[in-house]
């Protein structure tokens, strides 16, 4: 029996989901760049609005590749 090289697919489905949050994505944009201008506040709402959209694409498929 061979061992094979485990590699983690957490990475590629985060980023392949990231993909279908733009709107969320560009929303954060915007945040940082009015954040910029203004000196102060900050964007984590918007953050954890794309995490979550990220996220929620990633969870069905990531315990595909568990055994």
């Amino acid at each position: 029996m061979s061992e094979e090289e485990i590699k983690c697919p957490l990475p590629e489905l985060r980023e392949e989901c990231g993909k279908g949050c733009q709107s969320q994505m560009a929303a954060y944009n915007e945040c940082t760049k009015r954040i910029e201008k203004k000196g102060e506040g900050d964007c984590e709402a918007w953050f954890f609005d794309f995490i979550h959209c990220r996220d929620k694409c990633v969870a069905p498929k990531i315990f595909t590749f568990t055994k």
